[in-house]
């Protein structure tokens, strides 16, 4: 039964009180949130092609990136 004593957790909150401490705890829980939701990402890039007396040539590419 010698766990049966609890010792007490403090913490110090103080740095929650300076604008700069604020920030980080705001930007972890947003990062939380973000990676929570995104799903995945993906999108494509163009690139148009003109040389003298050639048609202009479209390239595109797609790229993907899912967060599983």
């Amino acid at each position: 039964l010698g766990l049966a004593v609890m010792v007490g957790l403090r913490m110090d909150f103080s740095m929650l009180l300076e604008p700069l401490g604020f920030v980080k705890v705001l930007e972890w829980v947003l990062a939380i949130f973000v990676f929570a939701t995104c799903g995945g990402f993906h999108g494509e890039t163009a690139l148009l092609v003109s040389c003298k007396d050639v048609v202009n040539k479209t390239i595109t590419a797609t790229f993907a990136y899912p967060f599983r």
